[in-house]
């Protein structure tokens, strides 16, 4: 596969993960922001509430996680977006790719963009496009590897 195309395959695979967990967090983290900022507005705040919030934002990122790291297992070492895009994970220095791996991966992904305040979100397809092999920072950090699915074979 051409190496330029390799890369926006990459970029779209993230994209399509990005969009769907983008719906799954709006469900659990609007509900409790609405709640909290008109309960604000209507002085009725009460601490509960900024707990809930609180509580809503943490869980959010373990559910990030969580999603990329079931749909990994679930789908063969892919997430939903790789699937669409027939990629794969692979192991750096060849041989097996275990899920500790790609659960350090993910981790790291998520990491990455919350302590970067989302500046990551923009970065990572950067250096995607502009690093050699098309890695990315949480790639190089977990010695994970996406290859298209025709050269796992």
């Amino acid at each position: 596969m051409e190496r330029t195309g390799f890369k926006l395959n990459r970029i779209l695979a993230s994209l399509i993960d990005g969009l769907i967990m983008f719906i799954i967090l709006a469900g659990v983290c609007v509900a409790p922001a609405i709640r909290f900022f008109s309960e604000l507005l209507d002085d009725k705040f009460i601490v509960a509430d900024l707990f809930w919030l609180i509580f809503s934002i943490f869980g959010s990122f373990c559910i990030w996680i969580l999603y990329l790291f079931l749909s990994s297992i679930l789908l063969g070492k892919a997430t939903v977006g790789m699937k669409l895009t027939k990629l794969v994970f692979a192991r750096s220095g060849g041989g097996e790719v275990t899920y500790r791996s790609i659960l350090f991966r993910e981790v790291s992904l998520v990491v990455s963009i919350v302590f970067s305040l989302g500046f990551a979100l923009i970065f990572n397809p950067i250096s995607i496009l502009f690093n050699e092999k098309g890695k990315s920072f949480y790639d190089i950090c977990s010695r994970v590897k996406v290859v298209a699915y025709d050269e796992n074979l």
